[in-house]
């Protein structure tokens, strides 16, 4: 029989590697970003007549940046959405402004309120 190393030196027992636990963190949302291609047109007509191949979508927004069109296609037709282009409406203030009093009227609100009683001090004083 000839000799063998590794019966009479087995290797060392090695225990087996797991790997250590980490605690899942919660994976913050990332809303998904659409990319889209847009083309410039003269006006809502030629829009109307872009070709767009069926099952897609085309979007297009007009030379003087009046209006956006969006054309989708489908085996039945097509379709064209309009938005029309507005300023931003000013926001509206969240309180009512006859409800406050200027400086320069605290004093003769105080005077206002102050003076029947001071009238009545005086007279009790007289008396």
């Amino acid at each position: 029989m000839a000799y063998n190393p590794q019966l009479y030196f087995p290797q060392a027992y090695q225990a087996p590697q797991f790997p250590m636990y980490q605690p899942q963190q919660p994976q913050a949302f990332t809303p998904p970003t659409i990319r889209a291609e847009i083309i410039q047109v003269e006006n809502e007509d030629a829009a109307a007549n872009y070709p767009v191949g069926a099952g897609a979508s085309q979007m297009m927004i007009a030379k003087d940046d009046s209006a956006i069109f969006i054309k989708s296609a489908t085996a039945n037709g097509s379709t064209l959405e309009v938005y029309t282009r507005r300023p931003q409406e000013a926001p509206k203030p969240s309180f009512d402004l006859s409800e406050y009093v200027r400086k320069d009227e605290v004093k003769a609100l105080i005077n206002e309120a102050v003076a029947p009683l001071m009238a009545k001090k005086k007279e009790g004083i007289k008396e």
